[in-house]
């Protein structure tokens, strides 16, 4: 899922760093909609939010997630580097990529990735940011049995590179490099690893 969310983003973007909140159509992308969401980052209020979450996601937090902080969603000890990652996304304008797990009340747990993809910032200053998460395997209880936590594994930027032979764009994390304040540029110079594919399709 990652991967094909990346590839509809990449195309809208035509070139561009990001491309514009109304030029997502939800046809487009029908299939994994019910785990897609979009945030947004207040610069006044200084939070983090969700603006918009699909279906599937609700189910797997046993909640609508609409308006709900993003950071609520975390152990408390993941909230500043999930913060460093968000802000990767919206001031440089880079794609990061999140595995992390998901754990309930019974201490039940399901591992997910999630990408996180910038969107040009709305009229009002505030960022957007589009992703989609879901999980590396679904367990039959996932969605009867509410997430209560996440606990976050890694949160890596992602290096946009282009073939030469067919100018398909690929994913390359980042690998090891901690989201933080460096020089983004310096952690574009990766250029060995291994392509992601993404979650679920």
């Amino acid at each position: 899922m990652s991967k094909k969310l990346f590839n509809y983003w990449n195309a809208l973007r035509a070139g561009r760093p990001a491309p514009e909140r109304s030029e997502i159509e939800p046809s487009d992308i029908r299939d994994i909609l019910g785990d897609t969401f979009i945030l947004e980052v207040s610069q006044r209020m200084r939070t983090i939010s969700f603006r918009l979450a699909g279906t599937r996601l609700c189910a797997a937090y046993g909640r609508e997630l609409k308006g709900l902080g993003f950071l609520a969603l975390w152990q408390e000890d993941d909230n500043f580097e999930i913060a460093q990652a968000v802000m990767h996304v919206y001031r440089n304008q880079v794609p990061v990529m999140l595995s992390y797990t998901g754990a309930t009340e019974a201490q039940r747990f399901v591992e997910f990735e999630a990408i996180l993809l910038p969107l040009m910032p709305a009229a009002d200053g505030n960022a957007r940011i589009l992703g989609v998460a879901a999980p590396r395997k679904t367990p039959y209880w996932l969605g009867a049995e509410p997430i209560v936590s996440n606990h976050l594994r890694t949160a890596r930027p992602i290096e946009i590179r282009r073939e030469t032979a067919d100018e398909t764009p690929s994913l390359m994390p980042a690998d090891g490099l901690p989201i933080g304040e460096e020089d983004i540029a310096s952690q574009r110079r990766v250029a060995h690893l291994t392509v992601i594919e993404g979650g679920r399709d």
